[in-house]
């Protein structure tokens, strides 16, 4: 498979827990196949708790995503399909490159990143939001 941004082969490349994903040597973009992402999100075996801790960058996000809806669309690496742009999860702020018919994605450099952080971060989010809902409840019966 080749590169759907400058047509270099794209070299085989383990991730986390040995999941293999086909990795751009030019551009670090990033090939994932279908439920990869999934597989992905579903490890932890990278640690992006100091970049949960700061604030989301907004504005710079918006700006990124504005800049990647204006590129030109890209071709399938596996399929050659003209692949469908769009905001990863509707709020993460990371446009991914989806292809209609193989369902696998094209992330550019450090957006698999981004999305790590996103995950960990909405979990975190959710996890404190139940655990304060329980602790109210239980403030109620004191």
């Amino acid at each position: 498979m080749n590169c759907p941004i400058d047509g270099v082969e794209l070299i085989t490349a383990k991730y986390e827990a040995a999941i293999e994903v086909d990795q751009c040597p030019q551009c670090d973009g990033m090939w994932l196949d279908c439920q990869e992402l999934e597989q992905i999100q579903a490890t932890l075996e990278h640690d992006h708790a100091s970049q949960i801790k700061q604030l989301p960058d907004l504005v710079g996000n918006a700006y990124a995503m504005a800049l990647a809806r204006s590129r030109p669309e890209l071709k399938c690496p596996r399929c050659d399909r003209t692949m469908e742009r769009r905001e990863h999860g509707g709020c993460s702020q990371v446009m991914i490159d989806v292809c209609p018919q193989c369902r696998g994605i094209w992330l550019d450099k450090d957006e698999l990143v981004a999305l790590e952080v996103f995950f960990e971060r909405a979990q975190a989010d959710t996890e404190e939001v139940r655990t304060g809902f329980f602790r109210r409840l239980l403030d109620l019966f004191d």
